[in-house]
């Protein structure tokens, strides 16, 4: 339908020409009220605009950004990896230092149950063995003649009925048993003790045997290849802070003997 004033006019004049004494307004009045029907649709229209407007600036005003809410399909998702077999050691919060003086050092080869597992019996023999003390606490000292010569062999809480453990080396994992078919000797312990291994400042093991000297030993270094290197020693002395023992290049009367600090003695 026009919004023509003039249009409206004619048509509403139409309209009523039949009613009876109908007054109906005239030009200048439907021209003001249709202007006021324009400015009404028109404060509507402005209401409306200024609604949406609010409407789209508080949506964006108040939207979350990307860094408050992450869709939860993109959300990372956490995951564990597991190494196997991998061991962590822990390093030390201080440096090692080594211990100032002679360490002085229980061998034991057993356990309740029999030989200690972490070592490596690489034979067994039998044969007659000779006892003798200085052992640490009164314990005795074998030595073992299976057919070969073993000393110094131990033996365990079982006594002689099971077989003596003898060690090459205090420093191996190496040991020989023997079963011990008789005692030649029983002697009874004695107040004096003596390690029967000991371990240069070198680094060169000496082992004590039980046997004739002469003025010589009583302990028979075994080979090595530092400097100097020596055939046999005597008895070490205790002192602080390193025990000390007198060494010679070879088993002669004529080598003269070096006074050496000894690093460990095996009782």
């Amino acid at each position: 339908m026009s919004d023509d004033p003039d249009d409206l006019e004619r048509r509403l004049r139409s309209l009523s020409a039949g009613a009876d004494n109908v007054p109906f307004p005239s030009g200048p009045t439907l021209r003001a009220t249709a202007r006021r029907r324009r400015e009404r649709r028109g404060a509507v229209v402005v209401v409306a605009v200024v609604v949406v407007a609010a409407a789209i600036g508080t949506s964006v005003l108040w939207r979350p950004t990307a860094s408050h809410t992450t869709p939860a399909s993109r959300k990372p998702v956490p995951t564990t990896t597991t190494a196997p077999f991998v061991t962590t050691t822990t390093p030390p919060t201080a440096s090692t230092v080594a211990p100032e003086g002679t360490q002085d050092i229980r061998y034991d080869p057993f356990t309740a149950t029999g030989v200690d597992p972490s070592l490596q019996v690489t034979s067994q023999a039998s044969g007659t063995c000779i006892r003798y003390g200085g052992g640490a606490d009164g314990q005795y000292y074998y030595r073992c003649f299976a057919p070969g010569i073993y000393d110094p062999c131990f033996a365990g809480p079982q006594g002689t009925a099971a077989p003596l453990v003898c060690p090459s080396s205090p420093v191996s994992a190496d040991v020989v048993e023997v079963t011990v078919t008789s005692i030649t000797s029983t002697e009874p312990p004695t107040a004096s003790v003596h390690p029967w291994a000991m371990q240069l400042s070198t680094g060169q093991v000496c082992l004590f045997v039980s046997a004739a000297w002469g003025g010589l030993g009583p302990y028979g270094c075994q080979p090595s290849s530092t400097a100097p290197s020596f055939a046999d020693c005597h008895q070490p002395v205790s002192a602080q802070p390193y025990w000390n023992a007198d060494c010679q290049d070879q088993q002669t009367d004529s080598s003269p003997f070096t006074s050496m600090e000894v690093a460990k003695v095996w009782f």
